[in-house]
């Protein structure tokens, strides 16, 4: 078969794949049209990948194409990323994958779509055990996990730990700009929360920040005493939407912070609203003239859901977990150092 349909100069995507879909033109699949955004996303599995596109639309985050490849027959990786790298429509790309095949021009192929654009890759198949249910899952032999992590980070891109996080991170390549280096800043009106965060920062790799002595200073002076003046920030429980707003605008305007987290545990007392926190925060980012990435975590449920909305339908993504947040962070702060050292 694949010989005769390039006899007659056609390609052939699968077999064992649901299809593909372009979210300005058609749907090729037999799963959901995808939520419309930038995020090009290709499958080596075609249920995990038309499934996830009801968790995407579920989350509100949106995809340009989608493709999956199956078994690959004829079409694969390699065309697919060249076609997303050209793609103006797609700002980021995502992949799920359990084996290769052509190894070196993946590699090219990955490398030549990290230099214009993110990519981020989730593996399959790690495992002993993960690698024999690929083989029968996809007939793909996986290879080294540490072979192919090494692989990924030469050609520049980034991995995802779960399928979660994959989307996850992308979103944060589409919403906010790279950082200029990779110390974070953190705000937050509850303590643990921020020590929670600092520790997931440890771990990822992102120093925190040093404020100058100025920040520290106009810090103390609006903040109430019991307040924290150094990095992490709490504004306390009863720092509203005044004191997000100035502590937000100083943390963007400090040149020591290349990018800022702010938590807010909704408190729901002394007739706070369940979105002044997330509006102070707005106002700040709005006013501000630093092309900073901030990142939010809102805390409490759905009585913080009001606020993680705000945020997100003003393009600032939204997180309900400290660690999942930083975890996002490091890989577009490792980005972020490739795609500097490479111009």
């Amino acid at each position: 078969m694949i010989r005769a349909a390039r006899d007659a100069d056609i390609r052939i995507i699968g077999p064992n794949c649901v299809g593909i879909s372009n979210t300005h033109l058609f749907n090729g699949t037999f799963t959901m049209m995808p939520e419309r955004g930038n995020i090009a996303f290709v499958s080596q599995s075609g249920a995990l990948g038309g499934l996830s596109i009801y968790t995407t639309k579920a989350k509100r985050i949106g995809m340009s194409k989608f493709a999956s490849i199956g078994n690959a027959a004829d079409i694969g990786f390699v065309e697919i990323l060249d076609y997303f790298r050209q793609d103006s429509k797609s700002t980021v790309i995502a992949v799920y994958i359990e084996g290769v095949t052509r190894g070196r021009d993946l590699f090219e192929s990955l490398q030549r779509a990290a230099h214009e654009k993110p990519v981020v890759v989730l593996k399959g198949g790690k495992s002993e055990a993960g690698s024999r249910a690929a083989l029968s899952h996809t007939g793909s032999l996986t290879g080294s996990a540490g072979v192919f992590e090494g692989m990924i980070r030469q050609a520049g891109c980034v991995t995802a730990p779960t399928l979660d996080t994959l989307f996850e991170i992308c979103k944060l390549f589409d919403y906010q700009p790279l950082p200029k280096g990779c110390n974070i800043g953190i705000i937050s009106n509850t303590g643990g929360a921020g020590v929670l965060a600092t520790d997931a920062a440890s771990e990822f790799g992102l120093p925190i920040a040093t404020l100058e002595e100025e920040t520290h200073h106009e810090l103390r002076q609006f903040l109430p005493p019991m307040a924290s003046s150094h990095n992490p920030v709490d504004v306390v429980a009863s720092g509203g939407r005044r004191e997000y707003r100035f502590a937000t605008e100083l943390l963007l305007k400090d040149p020591n912070v290349d990018m800022l987290l702010v938590i807010c545990g909704v408190p729901t007392f002394a007739g706070m609203t369940q979105t002044e926190h997330a509006a102070g925060t707005l106002e700040a980012v709005h006013t501000s003239a630093k092309e900073k990435p901030i990142v939010g975590v809102w805390l409490a449920g759905d009585v913080g859901k009001p606020g993680k909305d705000l945020l997100e339908t003003n393009r600032i993504p939204c997180f309900d977990d400290p660690a999942l947040a930083v975890l996002c962070m490091a890989r577009v702060a490792d980005y972020a150092k490739f795609h500097h050292h490479s111009k």
